[in-house]
């Protein structure tokens, strides 16, 4: 089998309500779905989540010209799909700084490879090690008031915990969220904030004072993502956890930050790292620093929810603390997907999720059928679709 030609299909999500981050306001997700074609007419799709210049450094286009100008004339076109870990090391070894890209192959891949086997991805990884996964969710910056309603019905539909984003550069305003979200949801959850890496040492090291009394679980990235010597200051200053995000890109990183001393906790969005592949090599250095990994998300369709669940439900490692692979929730701005089937998203079904729990599919491969009626809809305006196809000789 070979691979034979690839597509990517630029498409645009619009939140059903507005998406708000320390760093501003985000009106729509815009993913690449990827499908690879092999000779035995068998087909991987797979979508790797939000693309963003700003946070990733990676825009539809970017992602597009990478896979079209360099991975498929160079690697993949005539390649055998089933070698993952070959073609994926290649690809991380091609080029810098290109990880959701390889991400969104990887994930093709591996819905390939399950569906030429019949299995499911979490049978390529590990097996059904977790079965039912917990989740938390997070609530974007809004009045504190406005959050803590928001918190009250998360916490009656069964998540584990919530996770507050911060406001723009306004730590007073942070402490008065966490404060009025910990009194309506009471001390029986598990509660903690996420600044993106957008602040300084300083504003840090006195907002997390202040918030000691409200019994964070975990603060996730207070300083930038490279300041790792910073975060370990904060670590021996501050009785709040501290969880690294951006700073844990690449295998190197967490290397740093456990020699560092400078996280209690890593967070994982696989798309950012490099795909399941990686994220193998990239959970084994945390289990080996016995430090616990939260598995989040890039806002994707049921196609990201659904391999970041076979990843999940596939590493032993995963079980030990609840995850934030929530994205169809935040697109479609719903907290299960039983009560509130979702009709309008990438995946025809989306995976799963009700009571706080996400359940990894059980088909083969990634286990979704793609809606290719809506995808057609919803191509980013002023972008098109490319294919690359295989040429014998």
């Amino acid at each position: 089998m070979i691979i034979t030609k690839i597509e990517c299909f630029p498409v645009q999500f619009k939140y059903k309500t507005v998406h708000h981050m320390g760093s501003g306001t985000i009106p729509a997700s815009e993913p690449v779905v990827v499908k690879i074609h092999t000779d035995e007419g068998i087909t991987g799709i797979a979508e790797a989540g939000h693309t963003s210049l700003g946070y990733i450094g990676e825009g539809q286009a970017s992602l597009m010209a990478i896979i079209n100008e360099w991975f498929a004339p160079r690697l993949l076109l005539g390649a055998d799909p089933m070698n993952i870990e070959k073609l994926t090391t290649q690809m991380d070894r091609m080029t810098k700084h290109n990880n959701q890209a390889i991400t969104a192959i990887d994930f093709a891949l591996y819905d390939l490879k399950g569906k030429k086997l019949g299995v499911p991805v979490y049978q390529l990884l590990g097996g059904l090690c977790n079965e039912k996964i917990p989740l938390g969710t997070v609530i974007t910056y809004g009045p504190p008031e406005v959050m803590a309603a928001k918190a009250v019905k998360i916490k009656k539909a069964g998540f584990k915990s919530i996770k507050l984003k911060v406001a723009a550069n306004d730590t007073a305003k942070d402490i008065e969220s966490i404060k009025a979200v910990r009194e309506a949801i009471g001390y029986d959850m598990r509660l903690g904030m996420d600044a993106n890496g957008g602040w300084d040492y300083y504003q840090a090291l006195t907002a997390l004072k202040k918030m000691e009394k409200y019994d964070l679980f975990m603060f996730e990235q207070p300083v930038p993502y490279w300041d790792i010597a910073g975060m370990a200051r904060l670590r021996q200053n501050v009785g709040i956890p501290i969880c690294a995000d951006e700073s844990t890109t690449e295998l190197s990183h967490l290397l740093e930050i456990i020699e560092q001393k400078a996280a209690d906790a890593f967070f994982l969005k696989v798309a950012r790292v490099g795909g399941l592949c990686k994220s193998q090599k990239w959970v084994a250095i945390a289990k080996a620093a016995n430090i616990p990994v939260m598995c989040g998300c890039l806002t994707g369709s049921g196609f990201e929810c659904a391999a970041q669940a076979h990843f999940i439900a596939g590493t032993e490692w995963m079980g030990h603390i609840e995850h934030e692979n929530t994205g169809p929730l935040t697109l479609h701005d719903c907290l299960d997907t039983v009560s509130q089937p979702i009709t309008d998203d990438l995946a025809v079904k989306v995976p799963r999720i009700e009571n706080g729990f996400l359940y990894p599919p059980t088909g083969p491969g990634l286990g979704m059928e793609l809606n290719e009626e809506l995808m057609q809809k919803i191509i980013t305006p002023g972008k098109k679709p490319t294919v690359v196809e295989y040429k014998k000789g």
